[in-house]
This record gives C-alpha cells, structure tokens and sequence, in this order.
C-alpha cells in the first residue's frame, strides 16, 4: 500500500496561501526568502499524529485529514480503500467524492518510490469530518517484489515505479 507519502510545498501550499486559505504554521522544512517558499518536501504518515494529505477535485485543492484512526467515528477505521469496493459500492453510503491525491513519492516496507502523477483517492465526509482514503488496487509483480505488499496506490497514468535513494533496496539490506 502506501504508510507515507510526500509531496512538494510549491504544488500544493502555495495555490492555498494564494488565495488566503489559512494553514497553520509552516513546515520546519520550508525556507522563506524575499516573501518566496523555497520548494519542500512535506511528509505525512498515516500512523504518525494527525496526518494530513493534499486533495485536488475539480481544480480546487485542499488539505484533508488522511483516514480514520479512531474507531468511534462514523467512517471506515482506515486510510485506505480498495477499488474493488468503491467499484461494487461499498463506500456509497459515505457519498465519496473521488479525488486526485498529488503525491509525488510513497513508502511502503522501507521502500521509498517515485510517484509521477498522483494518485487515486475518496473524500468522504464534510467540514472538520472530511477524510480522504487513499484507493488500493492488486499490487503488479514488480511493486509486490519491490515493496513485499500485495496492495498498491491506483497511481495516475504510471505504470512503473522506481524505488528513490535510501530505499532499503538500493542500500541493500533485504
């Protein structure tokens, strides 16, 4: 599957402070010179805090809670959904609105790897509730070789994914 995900300041942060929309305090990782965001990596992992994931949906994007951690909520105890079941409308009962989620890398099992254009994800929920899960397929027998998971993020128009230094593979450790 996908336990954290990156993605840049400048493709999701920027159009947000853009247009006024309060964020919180920046990242420790974001430089600020002459009034410009320096570009950064945010990192969000679904079983650290209160991870957050960028969501875009008809041109407008947004910063939704990842998942469901707490199991006295009205939604799915997850962070994830399989396509299988958006498909047979398992998930129709939250009314999902289906998103882009603009990763640009995932980590999976020690495994960082490159993410080209997002991937597939359901909101569900409004307000303070709103949640985003991201979508699952099977794993292809690269992913499942390159990650040990039998799960995969549905990825936008990419069919191979490359693991990014400091992957476990590349530093030889399985």
């Amino acid at each position: 599957m996908c336990g954290a995900a990156r993605y840049l300041w400048r493709d999701v942060l920027d159009p947000l402070i853009a247009k006024g929309i309060p964020i919180g305090p920046l990242p420790s990782a974001a430089a600020v010179s002459d009034g410009a965001i320096e570009e950064a990596n945010i990192e969000s992992r679904y079983w650290s805090g209160e991870p957050i994931l960028p969501v875009e949906c008809d041109g407008v994007l947004r910063l939704c809670r990842w998942g469901n951690r707490n199991q006295t909520r009205a939604y799915p105890a997850s962070g994830w959904a399989k396509r299988e079941s958006y498909a047979a409308g398992v998930w129709a009962r939250y009314a999902p609105t289906m998103v882009t989620i603009p990763l640009r890398a995932g980590y999976e099992k020690g495994v960082w790897y490159g993410i080209t254009h997002g991937v597939r994800g359901l909101v569900v929920g409004a307000g303070a509730e709103e949640r985003v899960y991201m979508l699952t397929e099977a794993a292809d027998t690269a992913y499942a070789q390159l990650t040990d998971h039998d799960r995969m993020p549905w990825f936008i128009d990419q069919t191979v994914v490359v693991p990014l230094p400091g992957s476990r593979s590349q530093m030889r450790l399985w």
